[in-house]
């Protein structure tokens, strides 16, 4: 007759011990390899500070760029503080916010001011913050033109506008043909949000915070960190990190460039200006008031 098979002996404690080990350092690995390969949700901020010349719009594209480049930014948040600048530049930052847009979500948050060039930029995004006091609007444009140069023996030309490129009767038409394209991307961006006229828009106010909200120019009145929420809501982001993506670039030029100047911005200091070339701007300046640029 055979004996019955001995019974299977319990682990011991100590193997208990070593299997949960393992679990658990399997479990942190697996949570440090996740982190590296997901990385935490993130809004970015880019800023948009002082005139706008082609050197601050290669600036801000250079943001938006590094934006791209920085896994796992979910929704950016555009600081403005500007009074505008040239057309062109505007234009063209304008049209790259646009392309970031249908990527990730952009807001934009106002400081002390978003006139002219600054506003445009503004509608670019889904929403608007501002504060109670700052300068909004001022939605326009101006510009001038060089003195007629006259032909002589010296200076000879293959038409009458050659040296001029343009005339007076050109000139008004290419400034109400800007200012309309102005209006209309005002009005496509805030559509039935606006609560003023194109043609009382037209006229060009600047307005405080407040009365921007109640013309539908703005979307609310607040802080950074409100826009930052709201992206973060419609980027679908709970817990999240904020990079700040602006001086991220500027640590990155800092080796190359000594300032972020450049040719026709207004002194941070004194608020002068000097002599601006001829052309067509999206500028609010109080130092034109009473004078010639």
């Amino acid at each position: 007759m055979t004996s019955p098979p001995p019974a299977p002996t319990q682990p011991s404690k100590k193997r208990w011990l070593l299997v949960a080990l393992l679990i658990l350092a399997a479990l942190v690995i697996g949570l440090q390899i996740s982190v590296w390969l997901v990385p935490q949700p993130a809004v970015g901020i880019i800023r948009l500070q002082g005139d706008i010349w082609a050197a601050s719009a290669e600036y801000l594209k250079l943001q938006i760029e590094e934006v791209r480049n920085t896994p796992g930014v979910k929704a950016v948040v555009l600081e403005i503080d500007s009074p505008g600048g040239e057309v062109t530049p505007t234009q063209d930052i304008y049209l790259e916010i646009q392309k970031l847009r249908a990527e990730i979500p952009v807001v934009v948050s106002i400081n002390s001011m978003a006139a002219s060039g600054g506003y445009y930029l503004a509608v670019s995004g889904e929403a608007i913050f501002a504060k109670p006091s700052s300068t909004i609007g001022n939605v326009g444009v101006w510009g001038f033109i060089p003195d007629d140069i006259g032909v002589n023996e010296t200076v000879l030309a293959s038409g009458p506008f050659k040296l001029t490129a343009s005339n007076q009767a050109e000139f008004l038409r290419e400034i109400e043909g800007i200012k309309q394209e102005f209006l209309s991307t005002v009005a496509a961006s805030r559509g039935d949000r606006l609560n003023i006229s194109t043609t009382e828009l037209s006229q060009g106010l600047a307005y405080p915070g407040r009365e921007a909200l109640r013309l539908g120019l703005i979307d609310h009145l607040g802080s950074r960190s409100d826009a930052i929420e709201a992206a973060a809501e419609m980027a679908g982001i709970v817990n999240y990190a904020i990079v700040d993506i602006e001086a991220r670039v500027y640590q990155q030029l800092l080796e190359t460039y000594s300032t972020t100047d450049w040719i026709g911005a207004a002194d941070p200091a004194t608020g002068q200006r000097p002599q601006l070339p001829p052309g067509i701007y999206l500028l609010y300046d109080e130092n034109l008031i009473g004078g010639t640029p």
